[in-house]
């Protein structure tokens, strides 16, 4: 995205993708709130939650707003108070947008734009500054969209760190150590012998040995040097001189495992083992041969099918008995089954206003002339998809779309002209007010006004 800004009081936030401007008596916090955030979470909802929450959750406190992110080759916008937006698509035609006279804010999806310019405040003078990424102060902006405008920002605010792989030269390391000669002096030389001198005698003699204190700047030098053996324990061999093998307990050991000695390297600092922080709060990994199998759980009876009665076909089922269906286990035998692939926000279909707007079900959608919400969480915040009506026919906040689970349903928000089910090889059905109803692709909902919403590639 090539940005360039015109100076003036406002926050200008740039980076690659996304362009958000807040007025000057906005908080400092909030601006560098925004900022930090942006990068990782390159979305609408994050500018909506970040000033929601500084907001209180309050719509009436939410200050004046423009935001603008790109998807690809589509831009969706979001303006609040009065700021305007005009956007050039790939046709040729320009939309002008504008938040005036909105309750929350508007919301608009273009497809194929290639062109975005906000005006938030008059301008002081026509200078066009570049900006690449970063917060200005700037009464407008402009920016020409790029193919790769809707990457993921891993590096919006510095390059990512590259930990290089080990070579083979650490392997290298400990031997390096172990070959540095330790100087030795004659003091320490005759301290070790009165040392060797006294554990002989008392080992022969049965006694556990004492012995002498040492000086701490010896001792550290010299730990590995020393063998001071057990009473009644069996000769081990001498360990390396720098480095010390430790043995890993067997599972069938009665004593509990110790925890590995510090190894000293030549200049007497201490090398732990990278597997020290886990063994001592784990212990070591043993290997061990598997139990049995539990043996397998007898299959679920079977349950006989009520007698159908009244109108039923005895092929309809509802919501509520597919997803049933779905948690009762398998009558054949206890075969192994593929786990199933979760479901991600893309796989819950999407909605095609004949106004153009193409919104995806990764959560509640409400379209009227003037949608609102009542909720105020920036997490599950519905998309508000504003329509227009010349004949008002549509109401403010005319149809709610609400996936749930595996299934979306359509709710007529108690309109005063209604909304219409039109599903292929039916009759057109008009939607009870407040009550829910089940739709599947490609059922079409007809608003009013010449206005429809399709429904494409649902579950």
């Amino acid at each position: 995205m090539q940005t360039t800004y015109r100076p003036g009081q406002w926050y200008l936030i740039v980076i690659p993708g996304a362009l958000v401007a807040l007025p000057p008596d906005v908080p400092g916090d909030v601006v560098a709130g925004l900022w930090e955030r942006l990068p990782g979470q390159k979305t609408l909802a994050t500018v909506v939650d970040v000033l929601t929450t500084h907001a209180g959750g309050s719509f009436a406190a939410l200050p004046s707003f423009a935001a603008a992110v790109a998807e690809g080759s589509d831009v969706r916008l979001a303006l609040r108070g009065d700021v305007s937006a005009q956007v050039l698509d790939a046709a040729g035609d320009t939309h002008d947008l504008t938040g005036v006279d909105v309750t929350t804010w508007s919301e608009r999806f273009i497809s194929g734009a290639s062109r975005i310019e906000l005006t938030v405040e008059p301008a002081d003078s026509d200078a066009a500054l570049p900006v690449q990424s970063g917060v200005v102060r700037s009464a407008g902006a402009s920016a020409e969209l790029e193919s790769g405008d809707a990457d993921p920002l891993g590096g919006a605010l510095g390059p990512t760190p590259v930990v290089a792989a080990a070579t083979a030269a650490d392997e290298s390391l400990p031997e390096a150590i172990a070959a540095v000669p330790v100087p030795v002096d004659a003091s320490q030389r005759e301290l070790e012998s009165q040392i060797e001198s006294v554990l002989a005698a008392e080992v022969m003699s049965g006694v556990e040995p004492d012995v002498p204190e040492q000086p701490d700047e010896i001792a550290d030098q010299d730990a590995t040097d020393i063998e001071q053996p057990e009473p009644d324990a069996a000769p081990v061999p001498a360990p390396d001189a720098a480095t010390e093998a430790i043995d890993v307990p067997d599972a069938s050991d009665d004593e509990p495992a110790l925890a590995p000695e510090a190894t000293l390297g030549a200049n007497g600092e201490t090398l732990v083992s990278e597997d020290d922080d886990f063994d001592q709060l784990w212990g070591a990994t043993v290997h061990s041969v598997p139990g049995p199998p539990a043996p397998p759980a007898p299959p679920a009876p079977v349950v006989a099918p009520a007698a159908l009665s009244g109108d039923h076909d005895g092929a309809t089922i509802s919501a509520a008995e597919l997803r049933a269906l779905r948690q009762q286990p398998p009558a054949g035998d206890d075969a192994p089954t593929a786990v199933l692939p979760v479901s991600d926000a893309a796989s819950a279909g999407r909605i095609r206003v004949s106004t153009g707007q193409v919104v995806a079900l990764d959560r509640t959608v409400i379209i009227g002339r003037r949608p609102r919400s009542t909720r105020a969480s920036g997490a599950n915040l519905p998309h508000l998809v504003a329509v227009e009506s010349p004949q008002q026919d549509i109401s403010r906040s005319h149809l709610e779309v609400r996936p749930e689970g595996d299934t979306v349903v359509v709710i007529d928000l108690h309109t005063t002209n209604g909304s219409t089910l039109l599903r292929p090889g039916a009759d057109p059905m008009r939607l009870h007010p407040g009550e829910q109803t089940l739709v599947l692709s490609g059922d079409v909902v007809d608003l009013g006004d010449g206005v429809t919403v399709a429904f494409e590639d649902l579950p």
